[in-house]
């Protein structure tokens, strides 16, 4: 009984703090009407939102076991977030079927490294510049809709094209979705691996080098490299061009700076469980800094209420997390490792 009254109060809480924020409600996997989690019931209705497909039962009942694991470590976690004592919660998604090792060999960087040895020169703040309290360059134009890299880890890819996007647009006023798949085909001879990791600010040299880069219309991603056409980059279909990299100092002081002055940054974390299953809040887990599971990311902003966060772009679709977004705590000690390698590209 005491149990079934705290769960209660869990999603009374958790609706209201929805409510309060005019966001439809997360999907948290907690039962609202049992103590007792159906675990059948909902495995039937995540595969059912999910589109899952298993190839026979044993898959099928080995993830079920991992689904059910993941549901009980999220409850655990978000019955800490209604009493407050966490500041974002966890939910089901596309990955709840899966051990957090399978996950990071697919959909993170296989190359944990993230500074790299590439030719790029040191940003300087303006010496008159004073950054604003608030940023959030979705609202100037200059972020294009949330993509998703797949099973395929080419984060480093996505961070790249959303780097040079929004640097594009502030030089041109157009915004143009850009091609990560000719990343992933022709950059390799940069010290990237495709869908095996790679790196943001080699990707960019490789722009730079090539003589641009192709619109996603014109060079779809399809999430894995052609071997038999590795790359088919045409120079005179290039939609955007950039003539250098910079790189910002590796503090959350100068990365403010950065974004605020120059729009958004192309940035490496490192990604543990908590993150894997991201749904909403402020994420301050200072456990991730030293996780081994790499990923490129792009920040578009940065606020100070409720707390002090970075807003974050991922390439996991607009599934995860907030609409395809993470609010990162910001200036906790370097949460995830964000401003150790910032990277943008001049154009």
């Amino acid at each position: 009984m005491k149990m079934m009254l705290v769960l209660n109060l869990v999603v009374v809480l958790l609706t209201f703090l929805v409510e309060l924020n005019g966001a439809s409600e997360p999907d948290i996997g907690i039962n609202k009407t049992s103590s007792e989690i159906n675990v059948d019931a909902n495995f039937e209705k995540f595969k059912q939102d999910y589109g899952k497909q298993y190839a026979n039962s044993p898959e099928e009942a080995q993830r079920r076991a991992i689904f059910a694991d993941n549901v009980e470590y999220v409850n655990a976690h978000n019955l800490q977030y209604a009493l407050g004592k966490m500041s974002y919660y966890m939910g089901v998604n596309q990955y709840s079927d899966m051990t957090f090792k399978e996950w990071a060999s697919l959909y993170t960087s296989q190359i944990v490294d993230d500074v790299s040895n590439g030719n790029a020169s040191t940003f300087l703040t303006p010496e008159t510049f004073k950054a604003p309290g608030y940023v959030d360059w979705r609202r100037k134009g200059y972020v294009t809709s949330v993509k998703n890299q797949g099973a395929c880890g080419s984060c480093w890819a996505f961070s790249a094209t959303g780097a040079i996007e929004g640097q594009h647009f502030r030089k041109t006023g157009k915004l143009i979705s850009l091609s990560e798949q000719q990343l992933v085909d022709c950059s390799r001879s940069y010290g990237n691996k495709g869908c095996g990791g790679g790196f943001k600010d080699r990707a960019m040299l490789y722009v730079r080098d090539a003589g641009g880069i192709e619109s996603e219309k014109a060079y779809p991603y399809y999430a894995s490299r052609s071997r038999v056409f590795p790359c088919r980059f045409t120079k005179y279909m290039a939609a955007a061009k950039i003539n250098g990299v910079k790189r910002v100092h590796s503090s959350e002081s100068s990365l403010m700076h950065a974004v605020a002055s120059q729009g958004p940054i192309a940035v490496s974390i490192r990604v543990n469980r908590n993150f894997k299953s991201y749904a909403g809040g402020i994420f301050d887990d200072s456990s991730c800094i030293n996780a081994r599971a790499g990923h490129a990311v792009l920040a578009v902003g940065y606020g100070s209420y409720p707390g002090e966060y970075w807003l974050v772009k991922n390439s996991w679709g607009p599934r995860w997390g907030e609409q395809g977004y993470i609010r990162m705590a910001r200036n906790k000690g370097n949460v995830c490792r964000i401003a150790r390698s910032p990277v943008f590209p001049t154009v």
